[in-house]
């Protein structure tokens, strides 16, 4: 199994606007058959940082899934829109394997 992950910093007064564009997010993803991501707020720590996670089967299939859905326009406005509420250079993507569990 595979994780895609992203954390970042939503930009201070942004927050309930970053939360309508991660729906709309995985409305598009979720269509275009992309997981569903699911969102999650630091509790203790840095001040509205937020992670969005999915789950895939392997490396290549988070890649064509998610390569094929960077060429849809619904996808590149919807990804955009969500970025848009990001403290710019704070977000950080990464892609993990499981090892264990």
């Amino acid at each position: 199994m595979f994780k895609h992950q992203l954390r970042a910093l939503v930009q201070l007064g942004k927050f309930e606007s970053f939360l309508g564009a991660a729906a709309a997010f995985n409305e598009v993803a979720t269509r275009l058959e992309l997981p569903t991501y699911r969102f999650f707020v630091t509790v203790f720590g840095d001040l509205n940082e937020v992670w969005a996670e999915a789950d895939f089967d392997s490396l290549d299939e988070h890649w064509t899934r998610f390569r094929a859905a960077h060429e849809e326009p619904s996808f590149q406005s919807a990804f955009s829109e969500l970025c848009s509420y990001l403290v710019p250079g704070s977000a950080h993507d990464k892609v993990m394997e499981l090892l264990i569990g």
